[in-house]
Order: C-alpha cells, then sequence, then structure tokens
C-alpha cells in the first residue's frame, strides 16, 4: 500500500491486514484484476502498492513464465510480508518506491496494476502521471478502488464504530479508503494524465465472514486506524473490535454469511500506439 498521513502500515499492522482483511476484502479482486491482465499477455508488469503480495501471488500465477513481475510498496513491513506470501522461488522482482516518483524508465512496462492503493495516496494526479510515463505506447493501466461506503456494508460499520468513541473527533480514515470510487472522478483523472481508451465499471463480489471477530480485528488492526486509537486510549483497541464485532453480527447474522462488497475497476491505456 501506499501511504499518507492516513495510512502507515508498519508494526504489526501487516499481519493482522493479511490475515483478518485479506480473505474477505482483497482476494475476490486479486482473481478479477489477474484475469483481466491475463487476457493482455504483458510481458513487462509493474504492480504499485503491492501491500502484502494476495494481487502479487495472482498477478504470477496469470502472468507467462517469462514475464517480468515488478512488485512496489512505500512500506518495507508490507513488502517483507509480501515475500513470505508469495514465497522465495516466486519470479517477482521486489522494490520499496513512491508510486508518485517511481525510479523506472520511460516506457518500461507493458502494463501497470494498482488494487486498492491510489486512494491513499496524497498526489493522487502525479501517481497517474507517473503510470503513464512508464508505459510503453499502448500499454494498460489496470486499477481498482473500492466504492463508497454506502455500497461497503462491513467498511461502514467500522467507520461508524469507531466514530461513535470519538464522537467529537470522528477519524477519517474509512472515508479516505472509499473515498475514490466514483467513475467520473477516475476518469477525469486518467484523462488528465493524457490516457486513452478509459473505462470504468463498478464490480460487486460476494466474499464470505467465517468469523466476524477476525474480520473485525482486520479492520481495526489490520489498518492504521489502530494507532489513532492507541494514540488516545491503548484500550479502545479491544472495545473497539468488540463492538464491531457485536455490529457485523446484527448486520450480517451468525457466520459463515456471504456479503456483498463493491469496487471501481478502471482500465486505461497509454496513447501512442
Amino acid at each position: 500500500m501506499e501511504t499518507s498521513n492516513h495510512a502507515a502500515y508498519i508494526g504489526s499492522i501487516p499481519e493482522h491486514y493479511h490475515r483478518g482483511a485479506g480473505p474477505f476484502f482483497f482476494e475476490p479482486y486479486a482473481q478479477e484484476l489477474s484475469t483481466r491482465i491475463k487476457a493482455f499477455a504483458p510481458q513487462q508488469v509493474l504492480e504499485t502498492a503491492c501491500g502484502t503480495g494476495i494481487l502479487t501471488r495472482r498477478l504470477r500465477e496469470a502472468l507467462a513464465a517469462e514475464a517480468r513481475h515488478v512488485a512496489t510498496d512505500l512500506n518495507e513491513p508490507m513488502l517483507a510480508l509480501a515475500r513470505q506470501t508469495v514465497g522465495p522461488d516466486a519470479n517477482v522482482e521486489w522494490a520499496q518506491q513512491d508510486m508518485t516518483r517511481l525510479r523506472f524508465t520511460d516506457g518500461e512496462f507493458d502494463a501497470v496494476v494498482c488494487q486498492f492503493g491510489l486512494m491513499f495516496v496524497p498526489d493522487k494526479p502525479a501517481a497517474a502521471r507517473e503510470a503513464r510515463r512508464v508505459l510503453r505506447p499502448g500499454g494498460q493501466l489496470l486499477l481498482a478502488t473500492w466504492r463508497s461506503l454506502e455500497h461497503n456494508a462491513a467498511i461502514r460499520l467500522a467507520h461508524e464504530t469507531v466514530s461513535a468513541l470519538f464522537p467529537s473527533e470522528p477519524p477519517r480514515f474509512y472515508l479516505t479508503q472509499t473515498g475514490y470510487g466514483e467513475p467520473r472522478e477516475m476518469t477525469q483523472l486518467l484523462a488528465d494524465a493524457g490516457f486513452t481508451h478509459i473505462h470504468t465499471e463498478p464490480v460487486q463480489k460476494r466474499s464470505v465472514i467465517e468469523n466476524t471477530h477476525e474480520l473485525a480485528v482486520g479492520l481495526i488492526e489490520g489498518f492504521p486506524i489502530v494507532d489513532f486509537i492507541r494514540a488516545h486510549d491503548p484500550l479502545l483497541v479491544s472495545v473497539a473490535i468488540g463492538a464491531l464485532t457485536k455490529a457485523l453480527d446484527r448486520h450480517f447474522g451468525e457466520a459463515p454469511v456471504k456479503v456483498t462488497i463493491e469496487a471501481l475497476v478502471t482500465s486505461a491505456t497509454a496513447p501512442g500506439a
């Protein structure tokens, strides 16, 4: 994940992120994006904001064995866990990099893929321009960003639960996480960066809650919101997890249950082919 002041994925956060939130939120779209990128048969692929390697693993399975796959993230702790997720024998190059200042040459890649990282980047136009710069003419950009809270009930419940603990200072983390999922906004961003053939589409997935407590831990301790809570009162972390577990149970019923999640999936082409 790329980070702003909303998102520092360090300490124990990556492990909770990977175990608690990963299977529910990230695995369904990792399969979606890897299937889509496979159709382009790229030979040089850059993945930005790779997080704990959930998409990285699926991309590596979808790409040709000889294809070059570079996975980057701003956070070294996330990269460390990603290396474990994918395994030491995988043909993946790892690099700690900021997606707004990529250290790659112009036109180096056939495809750039980013799953759930763009929302946290303070300078989104810079990230879009950098993706355009490192793509060859005709190269493909593929993005996934979360749609709003009204489309993602589990994240909405997390936001409401934590906000109830801090009524005078409600945190904005979950609003940032789900704040870049509108087609018009994404289309304008990429058009301004010089992309063509921009296509955005809301994509729903059915995800299974196997254990509401584990999901609550992932939503609280797997994201930097936990640092906000700890800064006020460390004891409130367990309070938040307990309250969110109850909220998930009330809303969805006894686990396991199937829940709809929704993201905006966007593709675009670098001009000049």
